[in-house]
């Protein structure tokens, strides 16, 4: 079964004094481009959290956070720069003095300066044991983003097959008007050639058969249908396999759009050519939904 790009998951593991929750959120990308953001302490787990989601996902772009609640007691502290406060009090005087401004230095104009104020750990954390609780918070959103896109993706496979069926529908039509186009042209082209050789006496037959023969040759639309008609049913089997089939599906419309261009510049005729028409729109509507196909 099919599966969509655009899903939503989240996993949550607690441990003695921790809590951890990861959320995923996948959205439509041409090939998989991962987005994480982990807490500073963590980043030394990036590679292995890529290889985690990258074993469930193939196509998207995943955004990941996580984030870690403590449930004890708190493990940073905040502790105060005493060298920096110094050098923020004689840079404010000198300004006071160079501005000749006579208010008087206040917390405020401190509290401006971020650095002041550090945290300190007050834990060492050991990355192999947060890695286990961890693993097991982004396997939890990873589950549930999994069964989001494949409820996503039945969904669009649905509906994939009923412009499917429309398609065949047309190409159905295109080719029982194909079958009718040799009688018309026979007529059209005795017509012509009567009024050319009227005073020459009467019609050659057998000329009219190779004029036929040879219109139906260059106009003959068999190759293109078969192709267009092969190419549907691969579509049909990647709706039903299971597996990322998204680029697959979108070099068969692609293959799809050429056969029905040449078909369309072949036939020289009303019916068809409208019948091409709504080929094209089916396929552009295909197109916009596989682009959200895993």
């Amino acid at each position: 079964m099919i599966k969509s790009m655009t899903a939503y998951g989240r996993g949550e593991v607690e441990t003695p004094g921790q809590k951890w929750v990861v959320e995923l959120r996948s959205l439509n990308h041409r090939f998989l481009e991962l987005s994480l953001n982990l807490p500073k302490r963590l980043w030394a787990l990036e590679d292995q959290v890529r290889k985690l989601i990258k074993s469930r996902i193939s196509r998207g772009r995943v955004e990941m956070q996580l984030s870690w609640e403590s449930l004890g007691e708190k493990s940073l502290t905040l502790r105060l720069d005493q060298g920096l406060v110094r050098e923020v009090q004689a840079v404010l005087a000198d300004l006071q003095a160079a501005g000749e401004i006579e208010e008087p230095l206040r917390l405020d104009h401190f509290l401006r300066f971020a650095d002041l104020l550090v945290t300190k750990e007050g834990e060492i954390w050991e990355l192999e044991e947060i890695w286990e609780p961890v693993s097991q918070a982004i396997s939890q959103a990873l589950e549930i983003l999994d069964q989001m896109r494949l409820t996503e993706g039945a969904a669009l496979a649905a509906d994939l097959a009923g412009h499917l069926e429309a398609l065949r529908r047309e190409s159905g039509r295109i080719a029982e008007q194909a079958a009718l186009l040799p009688e018309q042209w026979r007529e059209k082209i005795g017509a012509r050639l009567a009024e050319i050789l009227q005073e020459a006496g009467p019609l050659d037959e057998s000329r009219l058969a190779q004029e036929v023969a040879l219109m139906a040759e260059r106009r003959d639309l068999s190759e293109e249908l078969a192709r267009l008609e092969s190419h549907v049913s691969q579509f049909q089997q990647a709706l039903e396999s299971e597996g990322p089939v998204g680029r697959k599906m979108e070099f068969l419309l692609q293959e799809m759009l050429r056969e029905v261009n040449t078909i369309g510049s072949k036939a020289g005729d009303l019916v068809i050519s409208q019948a091409v028409l709504e080929i094209k729109g089916t396929l552009e509507r295909l197109r916009e939904q596989v682009q959200n196909i895993e």
